[in-house]
């Protein structure tokens, strides 16, 4: 299993560069195209209405949108220079995407016809003041998501995975979808944080990582019931010095509302380290 395409969000700032270099290394390692997006908003802002003290004329309202038009541009070439300068000279296809898109709905569409999509923790159009989630982005396109927080995103990594266990379904989705980072991996381990949670993973679970060429994984089981179970991830994350956790993501959308469990809703906002997540 492979990953043909793969979506990172751009938005011209270092930390976005951060991403640009996460992004490439995975699209060198696969061998595949990888599509920069860049959100803003094409909405005028209300204080270009509020400032003004009669009626707007026609002519007026056309060059403050002619000024924004000119502004987002501007934007949005130092965003795809800064996408075009971290892919440097390696040689893999690069793709554009310029997206008006004020609440996610068009990322949403976006991460939905790409295998893999990688964005920050939260994320705010250019020009726009209305932040969007990666956990709405998560649950709502139904497939795999990379979620770098700025600063904690070293190149490369996937070297040591630490995957977060409990047999639910959300648990073995992201583990399907991980495949091709868990076939590579040098080291996996898999933690179960309950009171009640097996010794030893099950020789079916085994078998079938063995059957994607998985190295064997090492299970750590954690019983302490009164810590909560994202500090236990990051406590062992810290331990096996696992530089990826994959995670199974929580959750449903709503009337554009998101309800997250504990654990993924701690672990999205602050993720210690590169942290992929499934629904």
């Amino acid at each position: 299993m492979t990953y043909r395409s793969i979506l990172v969000h751009v938005d011209g700032s270092a930390a976005g560069g951060a991403r640009v270099d996460a992004a490439v290394a995975l699209a060198t390692r696969f061998n595949c195209p990888l599509t920069g997006v860049f959100l803003r908003s094409s909405r005028l802002p209300r204080h270009m209405f509020a400032d003004a003290i009669i009626p707007m004329t026609q002519d007026v309202l056309d060059g403050r949108i002619e000024e924004r038009t000119r502004e987002i541009e501007a934007v949005s070439n130092q965003a795809r220079e800064v996408f075009r300068a971290h892919l440097g000279r390696e040689p893999i296809t690069m793709r554009w995407l310029d997206i008006d898109d004020e609440n996610g709905d068009q990322l949403i569409h976006c991460a939905k016809r790409h295998d893999l999509t990688i964005l920050p923790p939260e994320l705010t159009p250019a020009f726009s003041d209305r932040a969007i989630s990666a956990a709405r982005i998560g649950v709502a396109s139904g497939g795999p998501l990379l979620i770098l927080k700025p600063g904690a995103c070293p190149v490369p990594f996937g070297r040591k995975i630490l995957v977060a266990w409990n047999d639910s379904r959300e648990a073995m989705r992201a583990i399907r979808d991980a495949w091709p980072l868990l076939e590579m991996a040098q080291e996996i381990h898999v933690v179960r944080a309950s009171r009640n949670a097996e010794a030893e993973l099950d020789p079916l679970m085994l078998r079938l990582m063995s059957d994607h060429g998985c190295r064997a994984p090492r299970l750590h089981v954690d019983r302490n019931d009164e810590a909560p179970v994202e500090d236990l991830i990051r406590l062992h994350a810290g331990r096996t010095g696992a530089d990826l956790i994959v995670l199974g993501l929580y959750g449903h959308s709503r009337l554009r509302e998101m309800a997250m469990g504990g654990v993924s809703r701690s672990l999205l906002t602050s993720p210690p380290i590169p942290l992929f997540v499934s629904h």
